[in-house]
This record gives structure tokens, C-alpha cells and sequence, in this order.
């Protein structure tokens, strides 16, 4: 196979360029994305219901908890029960079906009776927000507006190509807005409910039956409805009294439950999310396109883009492409310096490129998408792939200069060196095996580093095997310049610098192991004072502010405080502009508000995104409100706003709220804890109506029918659809505005008796004000209270020692049960995955090294060099201030794969020698000098392939920083190491092996 490389030059040619073609169109084809594709499976379950809290807690969301928890591969179960309204979402395992589920959960909620049906939908996180488009009118009414996005501009959006959901907020639905006059129904001697039954008597549509006959079949409808607001006045509602006698009838919206803010004028929030799987850069350029069309045909309606997620992809994406480019030409600087030949650099240059976009082609090829960690992990990877071609090309160069046959000089190059490129190709790959064994979100940002590099290695190999020996033959130019030889000098002074030194510590093995270790233990203590993060807060240039009031209160008064705390984060000089959405759950719920704050970008302001954050935690306050100020989630979907999750559970909702509050206090002792809260709902406002049941007995009330009558007074309930000729509208009723906001208008309501008597309400019902919860949360079919928390100088496994620590006082024997969500469990599931790599990467390193060299003992000389990696790694985070963090796990497997390469260099031109006769402590100083400059030259250019991730301070510095950080670092400390502690190991080792091979190793005869 290694004469192919020399005798089809033009094969070899055509092959890596065909991977060259194939790469660069997998590079433009590909779906990109700012991280790999995290895809949460959630299913999300509504039930609206005509029911109280407590109702709607027992018989619907307990009901439906207990009937879905034995599907399949569920995760969590998390709830939420509101007045009128059950939220369920069901998280699964990663990998789980998106389809499967829910189709499982809806075949489950089939066989349930249920008197309100509930929906079931995908919740893809996945699918998120591409871009966030705000509309208002100078112009146009509320009215009218709302009137064109419903007709024309939702149904524009829904229609672009990659859009799957269009969100609205601050929507307000045009619907025929019947307003009773109480004095008016009074005088008349009706109430609300009369009305109502009328309507919905005389405005219907229903289908009659049919005609048949032999020739013919005819189906015979009722169109008893009214087609216009006219028609509708003019319905009888008694004998000489229509419906416009008793009310006011208008288009209109019914309820405001949202409401959305931007640059003064209040409007309306437009959020289109993109179809699971789609390509976010893509969907958003397809939206901007169909804007422009948008807006040349609603002239009077100004469109804003507030939001747009391709802008943040494209900057952290084109930072990593400049650091890779940054990368590649340091490198090759470094390669040149060392080498002194231009041709050599040239050829060991080509590896870098065909290297990097060959590996796209395979990273499509099994079905990846470009992010911005595939990006990082070929940047981190240039050392590799040119640390393979170095090596070739340095020892071609040498058999030339020896043979002069430049073809058989490369040939023979190939055939001496392959063994160990093929074996360093190994070990990398060893360590990226297990990543796939991990599911998790961890393992997902483990799995897409560790294959984009593993695909790279697979192609750096065959350049190093094929390719450039193809090149070597026929374009090495071994004659050496001037510059070359006037340098050689102080690399041959190394080298016999190196060689003294060595025999130095050979002499004295012993002792220098042993103080090699100390320094190593020293750097190991390091490890618990770094801290441990899941991801850093990155500078995106914005995050949100959200607002809570823990009192009831109307989406007016909230609208109005909000705008105080807008009118505060506008003052900043470091925001560029803010808007804010009232009512933006699927709860609508008016006691929280959310503003999205876009920072200048980074060029134009002082200070970055964490300073912005933590100064405007200190200047933001309003009286009796709770402001958080957040990174925006890198998880859509996935309910991790706060890096802080801790959750109670348990069935006495006393001891709960009680727990919560000593937990609160334990957090609030740590320094760096922010913004530490509870999802413990306000208590609300109720308007308790008790019948007294003796009354109405002798009375004869229809109980059903008193609440039909207060409910249509006070509920805007539905009483049929009006069927104009271009669209229909439902039609609500209720006590007009100024008696329905009057809580004695109970007074003046009759209702009719089963005698057909008109009585007062008060002479069967008491009344009373009362306090009484606004929502009931569970997690996994128990009642819960989740307090939350951020994190300002302080890492999350101090957080969470913290608690723990102090358990026994938050619990106080209440016989709560406790779990974390969020960033800590993530956490905590990534270091069980990351320590499950780390041994099985060891354990198959270990197999094959053995199963490599023969033997049992030089796999864990060469293994050694992986902690002597780990203490440098550690001295590096420690001394730059950094935390290990998801990124930083994720380098440090990358460094563990390439720090092995230099100790497999030097033992196998020790392992050759020894076997050839030489004496162990003269191979060694032979292999180390021959060696020195192919180790130092591949580790300085991966160091500074490296180098512009750990310096740059541009888009992803945060996350960046410290994983270049910890490989540059652990490269210096295992590189240093490996030169002085690897060949007086081996030294130690050596008498151990060859009598350990005595036992196993025979010659055939």
C-alpha cells in the first residue's frame, strides 16, 4: 500500500482533490449553527378548563401526571395549574422520538374520560426563535391594525420557507364584543345568562338532515345565524326588546392578557421560530427576503427586527474561522523556523488545508452540522494534522540526503516512520471512541468535538501516508539555505544540550521521579480551587431582564411599572436600544414581565456583557417587584434560564414554602449568589361566592344556572360565531366596562328561580374577599418550589456545596425530598460523562499500545505523559482565574489524545534501538536527540495554532479562552515532562518488561 503513494502520483492527486471538492460544497451545504443541535425532547400537554385552581390540580393535571408516567424513557415530568388552565411538559431522554412520544402520550390521554380535552404538541428546542420582528402603526387604530396581521401578515410569515410557529405577543384579537348594560337587563327584568341562551337560540348554523330520492341526494342546512353586527342588534330578546336595548355591540378585542413595547410606541411582538432541523443562517436570510415584499405592501405599518439569532451565529462564527486562519499561518511560521526549507514547509503546510476541509466532507458525510465547536475542534486540531506531515517529511528528508534516490528515499521514509504516525492516529482516536457512548447535552457537545477531530486524524493520517510522500519525491529540496545553515548551530547545541541534561537524569532517576510526582501531586491540589462551571456567561451583546410581582395586580399597573425599570436599563450607555413583553407565557400571566436588552456592540462600549449585567443587578430596583437580570438561554426551550436550580419537593405546602425560605437565606450567605428567588406564586385576590344552600332550597335556585349567570357577567364567555362574508369572529359577552370593574354590580344582579321569580343575588349567596394561590407547581407528580439563583464570581459546585452542606437545615426532618435542575444537574451529569470517557479512554489506549509494542509495561510509560498533561492544565486554569467548565472537559480529552504523541516518538526509536542491541540508557540519549526537534517543533506549532483562541478577546472569548488555555498549558507541562521524566521512567521500566516478555514472547522457529 506505501508504494502507491510513490508510483500513482496522479491517483493519489485526484483522490485528496476530489475530498477537496466534496468538503468545500459540504462547507456551503451544510446546516449551521451556533452549538451542535441540542434537541431536548419535549412534549407539552394544554388543557384549558372552566374550572378553579384546586380543580383543575386534582382532576386534570394529577389525572393526566399518573395516566402518562408509564410511557417510555421519560425524564422528568414538570406542571403547573393555573385557574382555568393545566400546563404539563414532558421531558425525555435524549435520543427519544420526537414523533414517538407523542404519539405515545396522546395514545395514553385517549383512553382517559376527561371533561376538558387537552392538547398535545412537540416542543423541539431545536426549533427556537430565528428572529423577533416588532409591528405598530403610526397611522392605524389597535383595531385595525390587529385586523391586518390577522388576515395578511401571519399568514405572509407562515408562509415562509423554514418557518414552523409564528408567535405573537401583545396580539389582541378582533372578536364582536357584546358589553351588557346591568341597569338596562335589570329594568327588563333579564339577566346575562337569559341573554346569552337567547343568542345562542337565534344565531346558528346546524345541518337538518337530507333529501332522497333515486335520482338525486340533497342535504338540507339551517342558516339561522346573523352576518353582521346589525343583525345582531336586532335579535329579540323580549317581547319589544332587542339585543341593542340592553347592550353595547362592537368589534373589538375582549381581553388584553398581552402586551409588547418598543421605542415608545406599544405594538405588537412577532417571533418566528425556525422547523426543527432547518438551518438557522438560512431561514433568517428566507425571512429578511420576504420583509422587504411585507413592507413595500403595508406601507402604513413599520416593521422592526429586535431580534436576530443569525447575527450571533455569524459572529462567533466568523471569530473562529479568523482564529483558525490565525492559527494555520503561526503555525506554519513555526514550522518554517524549525525547518529552514521552504519546500519542506510548503509540502507539511498542504497537510493543514487538505486536512481541514477534507474532514467537513466526513462530517457531513455523517450527518453533522457546522458549529461553532466543529470550528474550534479543527482549530485545535492543526497541530495534529501537521504534526503527522513534519514527521514525514523529516525523515524523508533525511533517507534523500542519505540515499540521493529521492523516490526510494521517500518510499523507505514512509515505510520507517508509518508505524508510529499509524500508532499516534490510534491513541487520538482511542480517546474520541467512548464520547459516542455519552447521552446527555454534555455528550452532545463531547461527541461533535471529539468526532470532528477523530474525522481529522482519519484524514491527516492518509495525507501523512499518501499524500505527502507523493510530493516529497518529487518536489523535497533537501539542499539546504544560507539561513539554514547558519542557524543549525543552535539547534545542534540543543540537541547536545538536551543530551547532557538527560545523561544527568538518568544518573539520577530515582530521585528525579520522585520530585517529578511531587510537583504533579502539588498540581493536582490545584484541581478543587479552580471551581467548576457548566458553560461561562459569553459577550452575545444581550440578555433580558425579568420582572415579578409576588402581589396580584392588573396588566395595567404591571405595564406601568415595567416601563419604569425600561425607562432605568435605556439610561445605560452600554444599551443600545430594549423592548418589553407583558403576558408572554402560555399562562398570560400579567404579574411577569420580561425585557430583551440589546447591548452596543463590543467595539463600542467599555465595559463587556458580565460587567453590564452585574451593574445593572446593583442600579435596577422598583418597590415590591423581584428583578433578575439573565444571560439569554442557550437551551430554547429547555427551562434553564438561571445557572441556579434547586428544587423541593414534597406534599405539606407549608413545609415547602418554609424550606424555601431557610434555602433562600443559606444562598444569600454565599458572596456571588444574585437574584436568588422561588416560583412560589402571589397569592390572589378571590372573590369567594358561598351559596347558602337552605336559602336556595326553599327559594328553589338552579345553583348551575346562579354561576352560568355570574360567569357570563364576568368571564367574557363565548355565545356563538359571527359569519361575516371575508371572515368569521366569535362572540363574547359580558357586563360592560364600567360595571364590571365595580364589585358591587353583584349587588344588582336578579337571577330566576325555578319558579320563573326574579330574586337578588345576595338573597342566597355570601360573599367574601379572600387570599388564595394563583398556581400549584409539580415536578415529577409531587407538589414543588423551585428557588432559583445566578452566579457573579462564583462557580456552581460551590453553590451547590453550599446546600448541601447545609441540608439537614433547610430540610429540618420535614420529610421533604430535594433535587437540582438546570445548569448543576447538567453539571453534575457532565462530570460522571466526562469521568466514564476518561476510563474507558484509558482502558483502550491502553489495549492498543499494548497490543502495538508487544508488551504490558510500555503503555503506561506512555500513558504517564496524560496527568503530567492534567497538572499542567490545572496550573494554567488556576493562574489565569479561569474554571473548569464544559468547554474546558471538552479540550482537556483533546489534550489527553495529543500529549501521547511525543513518548510514542521518543519509545519507538528506543524500543528499535534496545532491539537491535543497544543498551537501554545510550538508546534513550539517542532517541531523545534524534527526536527533540520533531517534538519541540509539532508542540510550539500546536501551541500557537492555539494561540489566537487564548488571546483574542473577540466573540466567545469567554468559553474559548480557558479551553486553549488548559491545552496550551497541559501541552508545555506534558512536553517538558516528556523530554526529562519519560526516558528515566522508561529507564525504570525497562528491566520490568523485557523480564515480563521472557514469560510470553517466543520466536517462531
Amino acid at each position: 500500500m506505501l508504494k502507491i503513494a510513490i508510483n500513482r502520483p496522479v491517483t493519489i492527486l485526484m483522490t485528496f482533490l476530489g475530498l477537496l471538492i466534496f468538503g468545500v460544497i459540504s462547507i456551503f451545504t451544510m446546516p449551521i449553527n451556533l452549538y451542535p443541535n441540542v434537541d431536548i425532547p419535549l412534549v407539552k400537554i394544554t388543557t384549558f378548563a372552566n374550572a378553579d385552581l384546586s380543580y383543575v390540580e386534582s382532576q386534570i393535571t394529577k389525572k393526566l401526571e399518573n395516566q402518562i408516567s408509564g410511557v417510555s424513557q421519560i425524564k422528568r415530568i414538570s406542571s403547573k395549574s393555573f385557574n382555568n388552565l393545566s400546563v404539563i411538559v414532558v421531558e425525555f431522554e435524549l435520543g427519544k422520538d420526537l414523533e414517538i412520544a407523542v404519539n405515545d402520550i396522546r395514545e395514553k390521554i385517549s383512553k382517559m374520560k376527561l371533561e376538558y380535552p387537552p392538547s398535545v404538541e412537540k416542543v423541539s428546542s431545536d426549533a427556537g426563535a430565528v428572529m423577533s420582528i416588532f409591528i405598530s402603526s403610526k397611522q392605524l387604530d389597535d383595531k385595525a391594525l390587529m385586523q391586518i396581521i390577522e388576515d395578511d401578515i401571519e399568514g405572509d410569515f407562515q408562509r415562509i420557507k423554514g418557518v414552523g410557529e409564528v408567535k405573537m405577543v401583545g396580539y389582541l384579537k378582533n372578536n364582536i364584543k357584546i358589553d351588557l348594560n346591568l341597569d338596562e337587563l335589570n329594568k327588563y327584568h333579564i339577566n346575562s345568562l337569559d341573554v346569552a341562551k337567547l343568542i345562542k337560540m337565534q344565531n346558528f348554523k346546524t345541518f337538518l338532515g337530507s333529501i332522497e330520492n333515486e335520482a338525486k341526494n340533497i342535504t338540507i342546512k339551517g342558516y339561522f345565524d346573523s352576518n353582521s353586527i346589525e343583525e345582531l342588534e336586532q335579535l329579540r330578546i323580549a317581547p319589544g326588546v332587542f339585543l341593542k336595548d340592553v347592550a353595547d355591540i362592537s368589534i373589538g378585542y375582549t381581553l388584553k392578557d398581552s402586551y409588547a413595547h418598543f421605542n415608545g410606541d406599544n405594538g405588537v411582538l412577532v417571533e418566528l421560530k425556525k422547523i426543527t432541523g432547518q438551518n438557522s443562517l438560512e431561514v433568517a436570510k428566507n425571512i429578511k427576503q420576504a420583509l422587504i415584499g411585507i413592507q413595500d405592501y403595508h406601507k402604513n405599518i413599520e416593521f422592526e427586527v429586535v431580534y436576530d439569532k443569525s447575527e450571533n451565529i455569524t459572529k462567533h462564527i466568523n471569530q473562529v474561522v479568523f482564529d483558525m486562519c490565525l492559527g494555520v499561518i503561526l503555525t506554519i511560521l513555526i514550522v518554517f523556523l524549525f525547518l529552514r526549507n521552504i519546500s519542506a514547509t510548503i509540502i507539511a503546510s498542504i497537510a493543514i488545508p487538505t486536512s481541514i476541509i477534507s474532514s467537513f466532507f466526513l462530517i457531513d458525510l455523517f450527518g453533522y452540522d457546522l458549529n461553532r465547536l466543529t470550528l474550534i475542534a479543527l482549530t485545535l486540531s492543526i497541530g495534529i494534522f501537521v504534526d503527522d506531515a513534519i514527521v514525514v517529511i523529516e525523515n524523508i528528508s533525511k533517507k534523500i540526503k542519505a540515499e540521493k534516490n529521492a523516490l526510494y528515499a521517500s518510499y523507505e521514509g514512509i515505510k520507517d516512520i508509518a508505524f508510529s504516525v499509524f500508532s499516534i492516529s490510534i491513541v487520538l482516536l482511542c480517546v474520541f471512541i467512548p464520547i459516542s457512548f455519552m447521552n446527555s447535552i454534555s455528550g452532545l457537545f463531547f461527541n461533535t468535538l471529539g468526532m470532528s477531530v477523530a474525522f481529522g486524524v482519519i484524514i491527516s493520517f492518509l495525507v501523512c501516508v499518501f499524500l505527502v510522500p507523493t510530493i516529497s519525491a518529487r518536489f523535497l529540496n533537501v539542499k539546504e539555505s544560507k539561513f539554514h545553515d547558519n542557524t543549525e548551530k543552535y539547534f545542534t547545541r540543543l540537541e547536545q544540550w538536551y543530551e547532557n541534561t538527560l545523561d544527568t537524569i538518568l544518573e539520577y532517576k530515582k530521585i528525579f521521579i520522585g520530585i517529578i510526582f511531587i510537583l504533579c501531586a502539588l498540581s493536582f491540589s490545584l484541581a478543587p480551587k479552580i471551581g467548576l462551571d457548566f458553560l461561562p456567561m459569553e459577550d452575545d451583546s444581550e440578555l433580558q431582564v425579568q420582572i415579578e410581582s409576588k402581589k396580584d395586580l392588573s396588566i395595567e399597573v404591571m405595564e406601568a411599572k415595567s416601563l419604569e425599570v425600561l425607562k432605568q436599563i435605556k439610561e445605560n450607555k452600554n444599551v443600545d436600544y430594549a423592548y418589553l413583553l407583558v403576558g408572554y407565557d402560555d399562562a398570560k400571566d400579567r404579574k411577569k414581565s420580561k425585557i430583551y436588552v440589546k447591548l452596543k456592540p463590543l467595539n463600542e462600549r467599555t465595559e463587556r456583557q458580565k460587567e453590564v449585567v452585574s451593574n445593572l443587578r446593583d442600579s435596577l430596583s422598583l418597590k415590591e417587584f423581584k428583578i433578575k437580570v439573565l444571560e439569554i438561554p442557550k437551551f430554547e426551550g429547555a427551562g434553564i434560564d438561571e445557572p441556579v436550580q434547586f428544587v423541593l419537593l414534597g406534599d405539606d405546602f407549608s413545609s415547602l414554602v418554609s424550606a424555601s425560605r431557610r434555602a433562600k437565606n443559606i444562598l444569600s450567605e454565599l458572596k456571588g449568589v444574585v437574584d436568588i428567588s422561588d416560583d412560589i406564586d402571589a397569592y390572589a385576590d378571590v372573590l369567594a361566592i358561598y351559596i347558602d344552600k337552605e336559602k336556595a332550597r326553599k327559594l328553589n335556585v338552579n345553583t348551575q344556572e346562579l354561576a352560568g349567570i355570574i360567569q357570563t357577567s364576568f368571564a367574557h364567555a363565548n355565545v356563538g360565531v359571527l359569519d361575516g362574508l371575508k371572515d368569521s369572529k366569535d362572540i363574547f359577552i359580558q357586563l360592560e366596562k364600567v360595571s364590571k370593574e365595580d364589585m358591587k354590580s353583584l349587588e344588582k344582579i336578579q337571577i330566576r328561580t325555578m319558579d320563573n321569580n326574579l330574586i337578588s343575588l345576595l338573597n342566597v349567596v355570601n360573599i367574601r374577599l379572600i387570599k388564595d394561590s394563583s398556581s400549584i407547581n409539580r415536578l415529577n407528580k409531587t407538589r414543588s418550589v423551585k428557588i432559583t439563583a445566578g452566579v457573579d464570581r462564583v462557580s456552581l459546585d460551590e453553590v451547590k456545596a453550599k446546600l448541601e452542606t447545609n441540608m439537614s437545615k433547610i430540610m429540618q426532618n420535614t420529610g421533604l425530598r430535594y433535587t437540582f435542575t438546570g445548569f448543576i444537574d447538567l453539571l453534575e451529569e457532565t462530570m460522571i460523562g466526562f469521568a466514564m470517557v476518561m476510563l474507558l479512554s484509558f482502558l483502550l489506549i491502553y489495549l492498543v499500545l499494548a497490543a502495538l509494542y508487544e508488551s504490558f509495561i510500555v503503555p503506561f510509560v506512555i500513558m504517564i505523559t496524560m496527568p503530567l498533561a492534567f497538572a499542567g492544565a490545572c496550573i494554567g486554569l488556576y493562574l489565569t482565574g479561569n474554571t473548569f467548565s464544559l468547554f474546558v472537559l471538552v479540550a482537556l480529552i483533546l489534550l489527553f489524545g495529543m500529549v501521547g504523541k511525543n513518548a510514542i516518538l521518543l519509545i519507538d526509536v528506543a524500543n528499535k534501538l534496545c532491539d537491535s542491541g543497544v543498551g537501554v540508557k545510550e538508546a534513550l540519549k539517542i532517541a531523545g536527540k534524534s527526536r527533540i526537534r520533531a517534538i519541540l517543533m509539532t508542540t510550539i506549532a500546536m501551541i500557537f495554532a492555539m494561540l489566537p483562541l487564548a488571546i483574542s478577546h473577540g466573540a466567545g472569548y469567554e468559553s474559548n479562552s480557558p479551553m486553549a488555555v488548559a491545552v496550551i498549558s497541559g501541552l508545555i507541562s506534558s512536553t517538558i515532562l516528556t523530554l526529562f521524566a519519560i526516558p528515566a521512567i522508561y529507564e525504570v521500566c525497562y528491566k520490568l518488561d523485557r523480564k515480563l516478555k521472557r514469560i510470553y514472547k517466543r520466536d517462531l522457529i
